[in-house]
């Protein structure tokens, strides 16, 4: 039988985008994938750095939500999530950590009707299935990890 994590919190809460681990990209320190991730969608100096000096993850992502966005935003966000995450599961206990869920799907189950980037299990959206695409780069990177792994 397929083994699926579809919550990313308790044992697995390393997954989560808001889970707290500093990350260092282009000079910069973000505190969480999620600061990093709205940061990135900023067209000037000052909404860069609102956003990475929000207090919370969940603060970050609203703030990401209000500002100007990067014009390509569209056409990279995929792939700056791959970069993000490349660089939060380069830590060697988080990449550990990711190599210690095997083989298992990696969904990012939620009830907040995000039905881009993970699953929305919520009954408005039982009749939909999400795209998944964090749980998707998730595992990409894992498969990334094995391959260097010696």
């Amino acid at each position: 039988m397929e083994k699926v994590i579809d919550c990313f919190d308790g044992d697995y809460a390393f997954l989560s985008n808001f889970y707290e681990h500093p990350i260092e990209m282009n000079g910069v320190t973000y505190k969480t994938a999620e600061h990093a991730f709205q940061a990135m969608k900023a067209t000037t100096k000052a909404d860069h750095d609102l956003i990475v000096n929000a207090d919370t993850p969940g603060r970050a992502k609203r703030l990401g939500k209000k500002i100007q966005l990067r014009s390509d935003w569209e056409d990279i966000k995929y792939i700056i999530m791959q970069d993000i995450l490349r660089v939060k599961f380069a830590s060697p206990e988080l990449g550990q950590m990711l190599l210690a869920t095997g083989d298992a799907t990696l969904i990012e189950g939620n009830d907040w009707h995000d039905n881009l980037w993970g699953n929305c299990t919520c009954p408005k959206c039982a009749d939909k299935v999400g795209k998944n695409w964090l749980g998707n780069i998730l595992m990409g990177v894992r498969q990334d990890l094995i391959q260097l792994s010696p």
